[in-house]
């Protein structure tokens, strides 16, 4: 039983026969205690998440594109992690870069220097592996074509087709060798290039610096080619695929520790006489891939996503999708040159579609 006494504002409660006396102001002030500790407490666990989830960004333009880094976490912390994995990308990128004098690469195409750099050997030998298995879809010798055409320049052009042909000669994944850790050639006009990969490994190699530093949520952004790594907090991160039609987006796919690659003939084109000619080249023609418009790779590794996507291209959607199926975790989405879509089987379900039609 209670009663209050309202003249001296205490409350009496009687226990086993025993009368128990409490302030009415104490037991105000002990929930009053109560309510003040719970609120510091909720607003505490909100400013920490707001901490914690913070997304910080940097951005670097390298590899002929804006590279943007974001990563989840306190700005103090994130920010110097994310510079430093841009630093990482900037390296690749000064020493793949074929048109760099200071670089490997150059030396190799234009003096014949063999390459004994480790980390090059090991991009060239897996380049090597993807020509052998697609019959030269993907091949790092094309340099000579995509000078012939001039995209290493400012006025990209058709050539004859007299000169393509010459060109020709000078082109095959099988003029190629790695003896002894060093990559040589056995024509001395063979040239490489690695831009077909060299981004994804870029990519890569920012991934494990953010993780080595601790950072379990981020997203990188190499000029549409994404890495999404670990969750965007508690919640997927949302990577769009790019129609090749403007600046619209098929769908989207939400992903984690995953790369999402893309390529297209809406990347680096010129039209001559009415037709448009892209940078994407069949190494047996000497002339542009035909078929597709453009290709996105779904793989956990961005270097060999970087790398199929555009063998896949080349092959055309029928071989390139027997390809996707065969090899595990891959997945692709293709976009035809008449513009039909064409999804892999494990993205019919996973796949958001945005389509305006």
């Amino acid at each position: 039983m209670m009663q209050l006494s309202l003249r001296t504002g205490m409350f009496f409660t009687r226990e086993g026969g025993r009368v128990k006396k409490t302030h009415l102001f104490k037991k105000w002030k002990l929930v009053f205690l109560s309510v003040a500790a719970l609120i510091l407490v909720l607003s505490g666990i909100r400013l920490y998440n707001l901490y914690r989830f913070h997304l910080a960004e940097q951005t670097r333009f390298m590899m002929d594109t804006y590279v943007t880094i974001y990563a989840v976490g306190p700005e103090k912390v994130t920010v110097p992690i994310i510079n430093s994995a841009l630093d990482r990308m900037q390296e690749i990128d000064t020493k793949f870069n074929s048109q760099n004098p200071q670089s490997p690469i150059y030396a190799f195409n234009h003096q014949g220097i063999p390459i004994s750099d480790p980390e090059i050997v090991a991009m060239v030998r897996l380049a090597l592996q993807i020509a052998r298995d697609t019959g030269g879809a993907f091949d790092i010798t094309i340099a000579p074509l995509i000078e012939l055409w001039g995209f290493y320049g400012d006025a990209p052009h058709v050539p004859e087709p007299e000169a393509i042909k010459d060109c020709l000669n000078r082109v095959g994944y099988q003029h190629l060798a790695i003896k002894n850790g060093t990559l040589q050639k056995n024509k001395t006009e063979v040239r490489i290039d690695l831009g077909g990969i060299a981004k994804g490994y870029s990519v890569l190699q920012a991934v494990e610096v953010l993780k080595s530093r601790g950072v379990s949520s981020a997203l990188i952004n190499a000029g549409g080619d994404v890495y999404a790594l670990g969750k965007k907090g508690r919640d997927m991160w949302k990577v769009g695929i790019k129609s090749p039609q403007g600046d619209d987006i098929l769908g989207y796919l939400e992903v984690e520790d995953l790369a999402v690659m893309g390529s297209g003939d809406y990347q680096r084109f010129f039209v001559e006489d009415g037709k448009r000619y892209h940078h994407i080249f069949d190494p047996k023609t000497g002339y542009p891939a035909e078929g597709l418009r453009a290709t996105t790779l779904i793989h956990p590794d961005p270097m060999v996503a970087d790398a199929w996507n555009t063998a896949i291209f080349v092959l055309g959607p029928e071989e390139g999708m027997k390809w996707v199926e065969k090899i595990a975790a891959m997945e692709t989405v293709m976009v035809t040159t008449a513009g039909n879509k064409i999804y892999s089987n494990g993205l019919k379900n996973a796949l958001h579609i945005m389509d305006s039609e």
